[in-house]
C-alpha cells in the first residue's frame, strides 16, 4: 500500500476527526522516536475499501501515556486498561484503541492471557485470524508500507479464513464464533485446516464464561443477517456447546427477516434475543439467561415473552374484552409485545396485539386525579385504583364522554359513603 492511498481511505472512509487524531498520532510518534501501526480490522478493511467501524494503533511504547498526549485537551470519554497497557476512546461514537505492542501466553483454554513485552510481529501473532494479523505502518520512514508476517494478504485475496497456529482456538475459544460471523459479513471460505481445529476444540466454549459469550452473540446480532451465522453455528456443532436449546432453522430464519422488514437496520437486539427464546419451555429460557447474563432489561423482556407465551389461549380467543386484553398486555416491555407478534403464526394474536398498541394505549380517562380530588375523593392509592376503573369502563366503551366518567365517580362516591 503507499502512501496516496492509504491518505484516501484515511479521508474517505473514516470519520474527519478519526482521521485527523490518525495523522496527529503519527506527528506525536515520530516526535517521540517511537514506531506507530495501524492494525487488525481496520487495515483488513481498507485493503478490502470497506468502511471500518473502529481504529486500533498500535505503538512501540506506553501507549497510555501517548493517548493522554495525544487526547489532550479533548472531552473524549477514554478507558485505561493497564493489565494489556491499552486507553480506549470513544471519539462521537468511533472507537479508538491504542495499545503497547505486545506478546501474549494463554495459562489454559479459556482463560485471559498473560502479557508480555513484544514488537509489531509478536503483536500480529496475538491476533484471532491471519486477514487481521497485518499492519500499516505509520512511521516517516515507511509510511503505509504494509507489514504482512503471516500472509494474511494471500488469505484476504483467497477469501479464505485461517488461524495463526493449531492452538488458536484453545487459547481462546470465543473465536470459534468470530470465524463463523467474519465468514458470514466477508463470505469467505474457513480453510480446511482451520475449520479441523474448530470442529476439535468447539467443546471449550463453555470455558469463556457467560459474559464473554453474550459479547461474541451480541457481535453477532450486529451483523446483517445474524440468522445465517445461527445456522452456520448450527450446522458445525457450534450452537450445541453454545446454546444447547436454541434451534437455527428455517423458522428462525423467517422470523428474524420478517423483523428487519419491520424495523430496518436499526433492530434492537433484545428483538433477536426474543425471537432466540421464542420456542424454549420455562426451564430452557432460564438456562438461555443464566448461560448468557444478558443484563436487566433483556433478562426483563425475556420474562415478559414468557409470561405472554403463558397467556396464549387468552390472546388466541375471539371477541376479548378490550379492558381484559389491556391488562395482559399492558404489563409487558414493549420489545416483548413486538416480538411475540412476529413469533405468532396465529393471525389472532396479531390482531389483539396490533388493537393495543394502534389504539387501545392512545385511550385515556377524560378525568384526571386533580379532577377527583376536586370531587371530594381524598388524596392517597383510591385515587390510582378509580383511574384504573375509569380507564377499564372507557376501553370497554361503557364510559364515552367526561359527563359519563363524573357521573361514574359521583356514583361510586355514594355507594363509599353509604
Amino acid at each position: 500500500m503507499n502512501t496516496e492511498k492509504l491518505g484516501s481511505f484515511l479521508k474517505n472512509r473514516l470519520p474527519p476527526e478519526i482521521n485527523r487524531l490518525i495523522l496527529a498520532a503519527a506527528e506525536l510518534a515520530a516526535s517521540q522516536e517511537a514506531s506507530l501501526y495501524l492494525v487488525g480490522g481496520l487495515v483488513r478493511d481498507c485493503l478490502l475499501d470497506k468502511t471500518p467501524k473502529d481504529a486500533d494503533l498500535v505503538i512501540t511504547a506506553n501507549a497510555i501515556r501517548f493517548g493522554q498526549d495525544l487526547l489532550q485537551g479533548t472531552s473524549y470519554k477514554t478507558t485505561l486498561h493497564h493489565r494489556f497497557g491499552n486507553l480506549s476512546a470513544d471519539i462521537n461514537g468511533f472507537k479508538l484503541d491504542i495499545t503497547t505492542a505486545r506478546s501474549e501466553v494463554y495459562p489454559a483454554p479459556g482463560k485471559l492471557p498473560e502479557v508480555g513485552a513484544g514488537d509489531i510481529k509478536a503483536d500480529l501473532f496475538r491476533r484471532d485470524f491471519k486477514i487481521n494479523a497485518m499492519a500499516i505502518s505509520l512511521s516517516q520512514q515507511n509510511f503505509g508500507c504494509l507489514v504482512d508476517p503471516y500472509d494474511g494478504l494471500t488469505d484476504l485475496k483467497q477469501g479464505k479464513l485461517s488461524v495463526l497456529h493449531p492452538k488458536s482456538f484453545q487459547d481462546d475459544p470465543s473465536r470459534i464464533w468470530r470465524a463463523l460471523r467474519y465468514s458470514e459479513r466477508f463470505g469467505f471460505d474457513i480453510s480446511a485446516e482451520t475449520l479441523a481445529l474448530l470442529e476439535r476444540d468447539m467443546q471449550l466454549i463453555p470455558l469463556i464464561g457467560a459474559d464473554r459469550l453474550r459479547y461474541e452473540i451480541e457481535c453477532v446480532l450486529e451483523e446483517a443477517k445474524p440468522e445465517n451465522i445461527f445456522l452456520k453455528a448450527a450446522e458445525t456443532g457450534v450452537l450445541r456447546y453454545s446454546l444447547p436449546d436454541v434451534k437455527a432453522d428455517g423458522w428462525l430464519v423467517g422470523k428474524f427477516a420478517e423483523a428487519r422488514k419491520i424495523y430496518g437496520t436499526c433492530i434492537p437486539g433484545v428483538i433477536y434475543y426474543c425471537l432466540l427464546s421464542a420456542r424454549l419451555n420455562k426451564l430452557q429460557a432460564e438456562n438461555l439467561v443464566t448461560g448468557l447474563n444478558p443484563g436487566k432489561y433483556i433478562t426483563g423482556c425475556l420474562g415478559d415473552y414468557r409470561y405472554l407465551a403463558e397467556n396464549l389461549p387468552e390472546l388466541e380467543k375471539t371477541g376479548l374484552n378490550p379492558s381484559h386484553l389491556y391488562k395482559i398486555l399492558v404489563k409487558c416491555r414493549k420489545e416483548a409485545r413486538q416480538s411475540f407478534y412476529i413469533a405468532s403464526d396465529n393471525p389472532l394474536v396479531r390482531q389483539n396485539i396490533s388493537l393495543f398498541e394502534e389504539e387501545l394505549t392512545n385511550i385515556k380517562p377524560h378525568l384526571k386525579g386533580a379532577d377527583l380530588i376536586a370531587l371530594g375523593f381524598a388524596p392517597g392509592p383510591a385515587i390510582q385504583t378509580i383511574l384504573r376503573e375509569l380507564l377499564f369502563l372507557k376501553l370497554d366503551g361503557q364510559l364515552t364522554s367526561r359527563a359519563d366518567e363524573i357521573d361514574y365517580v359521583k356514583r361510586r362516591q355514594a355507594d363509599d359513603q353509604s
